[in-house]
C-alpha cells in the first residue's frame, strides 16, 4: 500500500509537520477557540456595560443636581402676591420715565378701544395658523429671570428661544422681547415677561407656542444671581467692551453688589472698556444693560452674545473639567427637561458642539408697531409674516 494510500485509510490527520493528529483533537482544538472567541466576547461586552454603568451614574448623578420640576407640579397663580404687584408698578413707571427721557425708549402711540380690539382681533385670527413641529428639530427657551427674590417666579426680562436642527448641522437663537404683547392662556393680555411671574416655564411655554405657532415644550431657567454663580463656576468669559457700556455695566455692578452684599467696587471694570475677561457681576451687568444703544433692542443682542462666549469658554474645556463643573452649574438651573431625555442627546452633543450658530430677534425690524397700553410701551409685531419668517429661519 502506498503512503498516500495510508494516509488516506489512517483515522488521523497529517498536521503538515511530519506526524499526525487525531481528529478528536482537532474537534477539541476548534472548541477551544470557540470558547475563547466566547469568553472574550463576554469580556468585551462587560466593559462596554460597565462603562455604560459608569457613565450613566455619572450622568444620574449629574442630573440629580438639576432643580427638575415637572410642569403638573407648577401651580398657577390665580392673584399675584401684593409685594410683586407693588414691584411691578415700579419697573413701569420707570421703563415710562426711561421711554420720555430717550427716543429710543419703547414710549408707544395711545390707541382707543377700537383700535386695541382691532388689534386683538388680528392676534386673535392667528389662533388657526398650524403650530410648527419637527422630530429632527429640538426647542428649548432659555428664560433669564429677574427677581430680587425667591419668594416668587420673577418675570421673564430674557427669553432666548434655541432650536437644534439636526438635519441642517444648525443652531438658531431668537431672543422674543419681554414687551412683546401677547394674549396669556386664563391671565389675559399683557407683557410676554409676565407669563413667568403668572405661571413660571410652562405657561411661558404655553404663551410662546400659542403665540409664535412654534411648538416649545422645555425650558431651563436661571435668574441673574444663578447666573452670576454659573458664570464664575465656568471661570469667567472674554467679552469685548465699549467705553459707553463699561459706564452703565458699573452701575449696574454697584446695584447688584449691593444686593448680593459684597464690594461692588471690587468688581469694577476699566472706565474705557476693552477686550476684558470679566467676572460673573460684570458678565451679568453687560447683559441687563439696555441704556446702551438702542434699548431693550440691542439688549437682546448682548444676551446672545454673552451666550455665545460662554459657548466658546465650554467648548475649550476636556471632558473631565466640563463634567466638575456641570456637577456645581445644574444646582443653579430650573427646568422641565426629563432625564430620559437628556441622555437621547448625549450621544450628539459632540457633533451639535461643532454646529454653525445664527441668531435674530423678535420683533424684527420694520415689522411692528409701539403701542401704549395703560401707560406701558407694548410691541405689536405684524404677526402673520412674523411667524412665517420665523418658521422659515428655524425650519428652513
Amino acid at each position: 500500500m502506498s503512503r498516500k494510500r495510508e494516509r488516506e485509510e489512517r483515522p488521523n490527520s497529517y498536521n503538515g509537520r511530519g506526524g499526525y493528529e487525531s481528529d478528536n483533537k482537532r474537534k477539541k482544538s476548534g472548541m477551544n477557540m470557540k470558547k475563547v472567541f466566547a469568553i472574550s466576547f463576554c469580556i468585551v461586552l462587560g466593559i462596554v456595560f460597565i462603562s455604560g454603568g459608569v457613565i450613566y451614574k455619572l450622568g444620574h448623578d449629574l442630573y440629580s443636581n438639576v432643580n427638575y420640576v415637572a410642569d403638573e407640579d407648577v401651580k398657577r397663580l390665580e392673584t399675584l402676591p401684593e409685594h410683586v404687584v407693588k414691584q411691578m408698578e415700579e419697573e413701569a413707571r420707570a421703563a415710562a420715565l426711561e421711554a420720555e427721557s430717550d427716543v429710543d425708549g419703547l414710549g408707544g402711540v395711545k390707541v382707543s378701544a377700537d383700535e386695541l380690539d382691532s388689534i386683538h382681533n388680528k392676534m386673535s385670527s392667528m389662533t388657526d395658523k398650524k403650530t410648527a413641529s419637527d422630530n429632527d428639530i429640538y426647542n428649548i427657551l432659555l428664560v433669564g429671570v429677574d427677581r430680587r427674590d425667591k419668594t416668587w417666579n420673577g418675570n421673564s426680562d430674557s427669553m432666548i428661544l434655541v432650536s437644534i436642527n439636526k438635519k441642517d448641522n444648525r443652531v438658531t437663537m431668537v431672543s422674543l422681547m419681554r414687551d412683546t404683547y401677547v394674549d396669556i392662556p386664563d391671565v389675559g393680555y399683557d407683557k410676554l415677561n409676565a407669563a413667568y411671574a403668572w405661571g413660571a416655564g410652562p405657561l411661558l411655554c404655553e404663551t410662546i407656542t400659542n403665540t409664535y405657532k412654534v411648538q416649545v415644550d422645555r425650558y431651563a431657567a436661571v435668574d441673574f444671581f444663578d447666573l452670576i454663580d454659573i458664570i464664575d463656576i465656568i471661570g469667567g468669559v472674554d467679552m469685548e467692551i465699549t467705553a459707553s457700556e463699561a459706564e452703565v455695566m458699573n452701575g449696574y455692578i454697584l446695584d447688584m453688589c449691593n444686593l448680593m452684599n459684597v464690594d461692588g467696587y471690587a468688581h469694577q471694570v476699566p472706565v474705557g472698556g476693552g477686550y476684558i475677561h470679566c467676572d460673573g457681576v460684570q458678565a451679568v451687568a453687560y447683559a441687563r444693560n439696555r441704556y446702551v444703544g438702542n434699548s431693550d433692542y440691542q439688549r437682546t443682542e448682548r444676551q446672545r452674545y454673552l451666550i455665545q462666549q460662554l459657548m466658546g469658554e465650554v467648548k475649550g474645556m476636556s471632558v473631565a473639567q466640563m463634567t466638575d463643573k456641570m456637577q456645581s452649574i445644574l444646582g443653579h438651573v430650573t427646568m422641565n427637561i426629563p432625564e430620559s431625555e437628556i441622555w437621547s442627546m448625549i450621544p450628539e452633543l459632540p457633533e451639535m458642539l461643532e454646529y454653525k450658530f445664527e441668531t435674530d430677534r423678535i420683533p424684527y425690524d420694520n415689522m411692528y408697531d409701539v403701542i401704549d397700553v395703560k401707560g406701558q410701551g407694548m410691541l405689536v409685531p405684524d404677526w402673520e409674516p412674523t411667524i412665517d419668517k420665523l418658521h422659515d429661519f428655524i425650519y428652513g
